[in-house]
């Protein structure tokens, strides 16, 4: 019977410690690398809104941790297409590595800031032209958990396609994102 006392009281301490270990891990969402996918309007801003028209877009995320715990490396892309009132179309496709910081703040959201640069694939039609620009980026993500596994949040990009480099070139293309995300913990 002693025996038996002891296994159970064994058994019960490790699952208790299973349970405390896994429900931290699961608090910290943060800190696991995170692979997501988002889908929502985009928009040109500023000049850019004079040429081209709003519509939808959607994109995937990769974030990495680094030993600074509210600090992770991630890697965007997306695909956006605008049409404009005439004939003119152009499609961009952003890959930009950057830089998220957690703001330290006691929440059950997580609020997180943003910024990277990259390239971009710019193609514009009826002129059949495409080239690769440098873009820059910055945005704030809110997100939350919606399980040990998944996390839904809301993102605000901004991204500035760097044209200054070009002979001629009297702008730069300006994008607005918004989008729901989701996010898979690994």
């Amino acid at each position: 019977m002693k025996h038996l006392i002891t296994a159970l009281t064994l058994f019960l301490v490790i699952i208790v410690a299973i349970d405390a270990n896994a429900y931290n891990r699961r608090k910290d969402y943060f800190l696991r690398p995170q692979v997501g996918l988002w889908f929502g309007p985009i928009t040109p801003v500023f000049d850019t809104a004079d040429l081209l028209e709003t519509n939808l877009g959607g994109g995937l995320f990769f974030r990495y941790n680094t030993p600074l715990r509210s600090l992770k490396l991630g890697l965007d892309s997306s695909y956006q297409h605008f049409k404009s009132k005439g004939v003119n179309e152009l499609t961009f496709v952003p890959v930009c590595a950057n830089l998220v910081y957690m703001l330290p703040l006691s929440l059950p959201v997580r609020f997180q800031l943003k910024a990277g640069a990259g390239t971009g694939y710019v193609s514009s039609e009826p002129d059949d032209f495409s080239q690769w620009d440098p873009v820059f980026m910055g945005g704030l993500e809110i997100s939350f958990p919606a399980g040990r596994i998944i996390n839904i949040g809301l993102r605000l990009d901004y991204y500035n396609i760097y044209e200054g480099y070009i002979s001629g070139s009297d702008r730069n293309g300006h994008v607005f994102t918004a989008g729901i995300s989701l996010y898979f913990n690994m």
